[in-house]
C-alpha cells in the first residue's frame, strides 16, 4: 500500500544513519502521520523508495494551467516548465516549475515522450490526480552537520531545505534552481518546530548551458498539519558582486 510521507532523509551522506534503527523507527512513524507527499508502492515495477524523495500528488480540474516541457537531453519524461496566472495548478500554490511529471490518475508517465504526455492529459477526465516529485532526490550533507542531527532533526532539515526550493522556482527571478550542490548548516529551535538551513543550490538562466551557485540561507517553520511555512529566505551568488537577494523576509 502507498504511505503518506511529507518528506524523507536528507542524504547520500546520511546512508549510514538511514541504516540505524531509531531513523527508520521515525522515518515509519513520520510516514504514517502524514499526507501530503507519497511514497510509492516499493514493489512496483514503476518506482522505489529512493525514486519517491520528494513525490507529491494533487488532485485538480482543468483547466490544469501547466506548461510541460521535455527533459533534458537524455532524461526521459517531461517537466513543469511554467505555469499560467489563474489556472489550477497555480491556484494549488502545490506545484513549481522545474517539478516532474510522474503519474497521470495513477499511469506512470515518468519516461514518457512529450506527446504521449499530452495525448493523456487531453484524453483524462476534468477531475485529475498527478503525481509529481521536485527532482532533488537524495541530498548531500556535509559530513559535520550529518554528525549532529537526530533522525527528527534530518528529516525536519530536509522538508526546509525541499520547500525553500520550490519557493525559489516559484519566484523565478534567480532562474532555474537545478539542483541542491550540498547542505552545509541547519538548526532546529522552537520545540523542533523552527529550523534554519543553508545550502548550495546551482541556477541557469538559459536552460542549464551555463550555471552559477548561489548560498541560500531559509528558515522554515512546521505547521499542525505537518507542512512548511518559508518564513525567510535569502540568496547570496559566490561569483561576480556577492549580492545577496532576499526572497522572502521574516513572516509568519
Amino acid at each position: 500500500n502507498n504511505m503518506a510521507i511529507e518528506t524523507t532523509a536528507v542524504a547520500t551522506q546520511l546512508l549510514l544513519l538511514l541504516l540505524l534503527p531509531s531513523f527508520i523507527t521515525a522515518f515509519a512513524e513520520h510516514n504514517k502521520n502524514n499526507g501530503c507527499f507519497s511514497c510509492r508502492d516499493p514493489q512496483s515495477t514503476t518506482s522505489s523508495l529512493s525514486m519517491a524523495l520528494g513525490d507529491f500528488t494533487v488532485e485538480l480540474t482543468k483547466p490544469l494551467g501547466i506548461i510541460l516541457e521535455e527533459r533534458e537531453a537524455g532524461e526521459p519524461g517531461v517537466r513543469v516548465e511554467s505555469l499560467l496566472e489563474g489556472g489550477a495548478a497555480a491556484e494549488s500554490g502545490n506545484v513549481a516549475p522545474g517539478d516532474l511529471l510522474l503519474e497521470v490518475d495513477g499511469q506512470d508517465v515518468s519516461t514518457s515522450d512529450f506527446d504521449s504526455v499530452m495525448d493523456l492529459l487531453v484524453s483524462a477526465p476534468e477531475q485529475l490526480r498527478l503525481t509529481l516529485g521536485d527532482g532533488l532526490g537524495r541530498m548531500d550533507i556535509a559530513k559535520t552537520l550529518a554528525s549532529r542531527l537526530s533522525a527528527e532533526e534530518a528529516i525536519l532539515a530536509d522538508s526546509v531545505v525541499r520547500a525553500a526550493v520550490r519557493e525559489i522556482r516559484k519566484d523565478g527571478s534567480l532562474g532555474d534552481l537545478l539542483n541542491v550542490e550540498i547542505v552545509i548548516g541547519a538548526g532546529v529551535q522552537e520545540d523542533g518546530n523552527r529550523c534554519l538551513v543553508r545550502f548550495f543550490g546551482i541556477f541557469s538562466t538559459d536552460g542549464g548551458g551555463t550555471t552559477y551557485s548561489c548560498n541560500v540561507s531559509a528558515t522554515g517553520l512546521r505547521r499542525d498539519d505537518n507542512t512548511i511555512n518559508i518564513v525567510d529566505l535569502s540568496c547570496a551568488k559566490d561569483e561576480g558582486l556577492g549580492q545577496t537577494i532576499d526572497l522572502i523576509l521574516e513572516r509568519t
